[in-house]
């Protein structure tokens, strides 16, 4: 993933810099391979610290602490904390549609939307400060609001895709029903991870409950009937019956 992971930054920097400003930063495309891999230790250790404090008690001295590197290193790789936090949303991202888009094909449509949600919470809910940024900082900074919207197209058309092959619905039909199920999900997340809505954390104890109310509903939505009893998880309450 990493090459990837590289060209989708060269974009964010790109999109940040501003023409005829000075500045030190270092161009993505003229680093060696030692100067790319302190980057990414950079991009690693602020990553995790975003997780564990939250971007407004993000500070550029502890992310070069926690990287084992000289403080003035991270103007060498970035403008700002702002903008290394954008690149690791978008890393992140771009991580989840790769990883999704890799998911094993199954027979049964109940595991694939299953499995789908399964990744989607996993991902989440162990980061949870990428999370919040990507949720919260749209009003100050567009940019955070472009990276989730342009990632849950894409998560969105991929559903459209397995909606047209296992519901067999047309094209246009399923892509609007994926945007309609892509905006449900969307919002049991922001409860469930953000706000820690009390109702959902009852019936979804752990991520794994959260993946299967979600599924239950979008199989629901889709076949107009509960999925089989016996492909569930955690939550057979969920279609009644003993």
């Amino acid at each position: 993933m990493a090459e990837p992971m590289r060209t989708l930054a060269k974009a964010a920097v790109k999109a940040r810099t501003k023409p005829g400003s000075k500045t030190a930063v270092q161009p993505i495309e003229k680093l060696g391979d030692r100067a790319l891999r302190t980057r990414d230790k950079i991009k690693l250790a602020a990553a995790r610290l975003l997780n564990e404090r939250g971007y407004h008690e993000l500070r550029v001295q502890d992310v070069t602490e926690r990287a084992g590197v000289a403080a003035g290193l991270f103007y060498r790789y970035f403008h700002d904390l702002r903008e290394i936090v954008h690149e690791v949303s978008t890393d992140f991202m771009a991580e989840l549609n790769a990883r999704t888009s890799l998911l094993p094909d199954v027979v049964h449509p109940y595991d694939q939307i299953f499995e789908r949600h399964a990744l989607a919470v996993r991902m989440f809910t162990a980061n949870p400060g990428i999370l919040r940024c990507l949720f919260q900082l749209d009003g100050d900074y567009p940019e955070f609001g472009q990276v989730w919207k342009s990632a849950a197209h894409e998560w969105n058309l991929q559903v459209a895709s397995m909606l047209n092959t296992s519901a067999r619905l047309p094209r246009v039909q399923a892509e609007r029903m994926a945007f309609v199920l892509g905006a449900m999900t969307e919002g049991v997340f922001f409860q469930y991870l953000i706000r820690h809505t009390e109702d959902l954390s009852v019936i979804g104890q752990t991520p794994e409950g959260i993946a299967e109310i979600l599924s239950v509903m979008w199989y629901r939505t889709i076949f107009l009937e509960n999925p089989p009893r016996e492909k569930l998880r955690t939550g057979k309450a969920l279609i009644g019956g003993s």
